[in-house]
């Protein structure tokens, strides 16, 4: 049986929304395409019609979730301040399966193959893009975010909401003061 294109994007929608959910929440190694493929009611060789490989559907899941994180970058409305407020929180930090995919799955990218790899890379891409402009200088985009993942990585490792939202708030503060003798220096010059 044949199904038209549209059915096909719509069962691919739904095999990297639940692949991402499913792999921020047991990692990528962790991650079994059949299991994937089932919750949406396909089989896991079902899942091969859409996808090359398990590397490629990983790498796939794995670039949805970050233009995912960038879109919540651009949605965040005024300054990087807000932006930071929103991700550093302590409900993205406890919500793992909804929120942003490095904290949970660097490491697993880290010893993956090159296909996951370059989605990593071109993800990073649209995020720097996301935060550059909320950035008086867009080159500190990625030092930004590695700071924020950082920060969000260790506060969910923490069982403790206290000591969780404390690393949240003092990696924000270190963000922002990195941030502010830069614009200092800018609002002195522009005097």
């Amino acid at each position: 049986m044949r199904y038209s294109k549209e059915h096909s994007a719509e069962v691919r929608r739904r095999l990297l929304k639940e692949g991402g959910r499913h792999v921020k929440e047991r990692g990528m190694h962790g991650a079994g395409v059949d299991g994937i493929a089932k919750r949406i009611g396909l089989s896991g060789a079902a899942l091969y019609t859409h996808f090359a490989s398990k590397q490629d559907f990983l790498g796939a899941v794995l670039f949805e979730e970050l233009v995912a994180t960038a879109q919540r970058f651009l949605a965040a409305q005024g300054s990087i301040e807000e932006a930071l407020v929103q991700y550093m929180s302590l409900t993205h930090a406890r919500k793992m399966a909804t929120g942003c995919p490095l904290p949970a799955l660097i490491a697993d990218v880290a010893r993956s193959d090159e296909v996951v790899q370059r989605s990593l890379e071109k993800g990073l891409s649209q995020i720097a893009e996301a935060l550059a402009p909320k950035l008086e200088d867009p080159s500190q985009a990625m030092a930004v975010l590695a700071s924020a993942v950082g920060g969000v990585a260790l506060a969910r490792a923490l069982p403790d909401d206290a000591q969780a939202e404390a690393v949240l708030a003092s990696t924000r503060a270190l963000i922002l003061s990195g941030l502010a003798p830069r614009r200092a220096r800018r609002t002195r010059e522009r005097a």
